[in-house]
């Protein structure tokens, strides 16, 4: 007979996080920092310390993009209570700059994490559709359609009486 794994039964049920006092979670209390400038200090000391930044160098080396990095890292600080997700936000290009120069100064090669934008991204889906010869056509009658419905709605008013046609529709 095969013994049964405990831990699955070490999890918790659902409802449990109703059960207990309010404010008794980190996430659920007012964050430590709620300046921008006190949370990006607090990260500056922790990760410029000589075991963190090499830990943090040592990930970037095996590929783990920057962006990424950094978004476990605030996140880490939301669910620890020490500040909250708009001030995370706010200093994550901060963050950015730091972690980069750090492996830019010991010439660490990183992936940066945010994709790359294609060349002709510039150019918007519309712009590359009114270069195709039907495009000229179809822009034209939409442009006609569009005199036409507005000649028609000058004609008569929203408040108007109908025709004598629409009279006998109704």
């Amino acid at each position: 007979m095969q013994s049964l794994d405990t831990a699955q039964f070490q999890a918790p049920i659902p409802g449990m996080s109703l059960m207990t006092e309010p404010q008794n979670r980190p996430w659920e209390t007012p964050a430590k920092y709620s300046a921008p400038e006190d949370a990006l200090t607090f990260y500056i000391e922790k990760l410029t310390t000589t075991q963190k930044s090499s830990e943090l160098l040592g990930i970037l080396e095996l590929g783990y993009p920057v962006a990424n990095l950094i978004d476990t890292i605030t996140l880490g600080g939301v669910m620890q209570g020490l500040h909250t997700i708009d001030v995370a936000i706010v200093i994550s290009p901060a963050l950015y700059e730091l972690i980069t120069g750090m492996a830019d100064a010991v010439g660490i090669e990183y992936k940066n994490g945010v994709t790359d934008i294609p060349s002709d991204a510039s150019q918007t889906l519309l712009a590359r559709a009114s270069k195709r010869p039907e495009a000229e056509e179809l822009v034209e009658e939409v442009e006609e359609e569009e005199i036409q419905n507005l000649a028609e709605a000058a004609t008569g008013g929203l408040m108007a009486r109908p025709a004598a046609d629409e009279m006998q529709e109704i």
